[in-house]
């Protein structure tokens, strides 16, 4: 399959476009220097806007430029929008965090403006609350209605038993229990997205080497391949010991050779053992195992690398690499993506993906 132009035009020209509560700003499009957005795995997103800060007013007079509040100001929401200027896509809805000043002997004022998507007010308050019989999708349903947000789960309505949120925002308590059974949580505009990984899917984008593929870098590794993951718990209630065992399910994109077949045709079984986990039943124990080895297994091949700016290189975008050769040619689950702006390099997008399968010698 073939890389998709960025662009219909000749000229792919992909100046971010700024809205701040909702207006694009001319003062803000003119005196940008650049743009960075951060996203990964577990939600949150950050960005960073770097200004020039002066500009010459109506009465002839050079001044700082942002200074009377009436557009950059804390709490201000903030929207970026990125790619073919022509039919810009939204990367980041949030708010104003932070701002800090630069002045810099010779150099013009700067001001560099922070920003957070809507999971930051879910990590600021700690709370202890004893959960019964929860399952992940109420779970993220009340996290929703908190932040005023819009849930859209998929699966994780069967309940995981008794769960403690114990001195934990509601981001990391969210995050464990999601992490312990497989699954992904990411903010799109004013939704709440959670669903199981296997089942994400966000688009799916093809990159060529030295085309819209600037640059990669890959890795190979057996250090923590295993063959099986076991895990044990209690029962409490029923006085006994319950276990489970995991070998794969959840491999996310790709084909080829698997980490814990080429671990086992090189240096042989290796196990993993998960004691103590917070099971009750051995169907809680077996999936907690599984998920611990399909997140081990995923990151056999892992590759880093920058990408012509495109909006579409998102958390959980299945992207396709070719030219790199038949070992590492495959098609990659991105687990993290910083798009870039300035005014030397343009607009890039950098990118670290894994793939739990090598290709063919």
């Amino acid at each position: 399959m073939a890389e998709r132009a960025l662009s219909s035009s000749l000229v792919y020209s992909a100046q971010p476009t700024v809205r701040i509560d909702g207006r694009a700003s001319d003062k803000v499009k003119a005196l940008l220097l650049s743009m960075r957005l951060t996203e990964s795995e577990g939600g949150m997103s950050s960005l960073e806007l770097r200004l020039e800060n002066t500009g010459r007013f109506e009465d002839g007079q050079m001044d700082l430029a942002f200074e009377d509040e009436s557009i950059i100001r804390l709490g201000a929401s903030i929207s970026i929008y990125s790619g073919d200027e022509a039919a810009p896509r939204e990367i980041f809805r949030g708010l104003i965090t932070g701002l800090e000043a630069s002045f810099e002997g010779a150099n013009v004022p700067e001001l560099l403006v922070l920003a957070e998507d809507a999971l930051q007010r879910a990590r600021l308050a700690r709370r202890t609350k004893v959960y019964d019989d929860l399952s992940i999708d109420s779970l993220a349903r009340e996290v929703a209605a908190r932040l005023n947000m819009r849930p859209v789960i998929s699966g994780f309505s069967g309940s995981i038993g008794t769960q403690v949120q114990l001195n934990e925002s509601d981001l990391a308590f969210l995050r464990r229990l999601l992490s312990a059974h497989d699954g992904d949580l990411q903010v799109v505009g004013e939704e709440l997205h959670v669903s199981p990984r296997k089942d994400v899917r966000r688009g799916v984008v093809e990159l060529a080497l030295y085309s819209q593929l600037h640059r990669a870098r890959v890795i190979v590794d057996l250090a923590h391949q295993v063959t099986e993951v076991t895990a044990t718990g209690w029962n409490a209630l029923a006085g006994r010991r319950v276990s489970g065992l995991g070998t794969g399910e959840n491999l996310g994109p790709g084909s080829g050779r698997r980490g814990a077949n080429v671990l086992r045709d090189t240096l042989g079984e290796r196990s993993e053992h998960l004691g103590d986990v917070p099971a009750t039943t051995d169907e809680e124990a077996r999936a907690i195992a599984t998920a611990a080895f399909d997140q081990r297994a995923r990151r056999f091949v892992c590759v880093e690398g920058t990408a012509e700016g495109n909006p579409a290189l998102r958390v959980g975008t299945h992207v396709s690499l070719q030219g790199m050769g038949r070992r590492y040619d495959n098609t990659y689950y991105v687990v993290r993506a910083c798009h870039r702006y300035d005014l030397a390099r343009g607009y890039e997008t950098d990118f670290e993906a894994e793939c739990a399968f090598l290709g063919g010698p």
